[in-house]
């Protein structure tokens, strides 16, 4: 894509699960791009090195070490952006846990509320506190990370597939809930992406090839890498996307057109 399609030159970004993955190809893309980006996250020893590699962004990327189980810390970050910035005018809620390999009746009450905690309260604890200040900012953009489990799930994902289908429930009813403070919301629906979080998956079968995936550009579905989802984020974050709203924005590698 252009330059000029991701520019987020000049905004402030809220990013959770900023440390690894997706969440820290994120951060760093939009502090590329010119962006004033918070990044938050549990990885402290991760997130402090990241902070450092992005010495050259002129102090455009900050790190905190936040646990979105607790409201209090989530707010803090939130006036830390706003102190820091200024302003906010994005938010990208990408952490999140994965819990597979379990039929429900074999899941925990605390496993089942793990995956909830983080994956979908999570995201509401950072909406309710920062949806004031991009509403004072004069709006923004929200992309809420869902996966294609909301739509075509496999063996062994209850609550993992639950959680984010409710993300991209959730992100629809905030899509319309805050249209009129020119809030936009969207889901991105991602496929298998080379991250920290899905290795042990792709381990536990053998690798990626057993599940019928494969790192060629040839091939779908093939597994992204988190660069690659980074800058489709950039462009939902961006005045480019201005007409792209309450979606459910598929970047999955063709997996899709196989599950379904």
């Amino acid at each position: 894509m252009s330059d000029w399609l991701l520019s987020v030159a000049g905004k402030s970004i809220l990013v959770t699960g900023a440390a690894t993955g997706i969440g820290r190809a994120t951060a760093t893309l939009l502090a590329k791009q010119g962006a004033s980006v918070l990044g938050i996250g549990l990885d402290g020893d991760d997130g402090i090195s990241l902070e450092r590699e992005a010495t050259g962004f002129s102090g455009r990327l900050h790190f905190r070490e936040v646990d979105l189980t607790q409201q209090a810390a989530v707010d803090q970050a939130v006036q830390f952006a706003v102190e820091t910035f200024g302003s906010l005018r994005g938010i990208v809620n990408g952490a999140a846990v994965c819990n597979t390999g379990k039929r429900l009746e074999d899941l925990s009450d605390a496993e089942w509320e793990a995956t909830f905690n983080i994956n979908v309260t999570g995201i509401f604890r950072v909406c309710r506190a920062a949806l004031p200040v991009l509403r004072r900012s004069g709006g923004g953009s929200i992309v809420n990370i869902s996966s294609v489990h909301a739509v075509a799930t496999a063996a062994g994902h209850a609550a993992y597939a639950a959680s984010k289908g409710a993300v991209l429930a959730l992100s629809r009813q905030l899509a319309l809930d805050y249209a009129a403070d020119r809030i936009r919301v969207n889901a991105l629906i991602v496929g298998a992406v080379d991250t920290r979080m899905s290795r042990p998956v792709f381990d536990a079968h053998g690798g990626p090839e057993a599940l019928g995936l494969s790192f060629s550009h040839e091939a779908i579905p093939r597994v992204g890498s988190p660069g690659e989802i980074a800058s489709i984020i950039a462009f939902l974050l961006s005045d480019a996307s201005a007409f792209v709203n309450a979606s459910g924005l598929i970047a999955d590698g063709g997996l899709l057109a196989k599950l379904l």
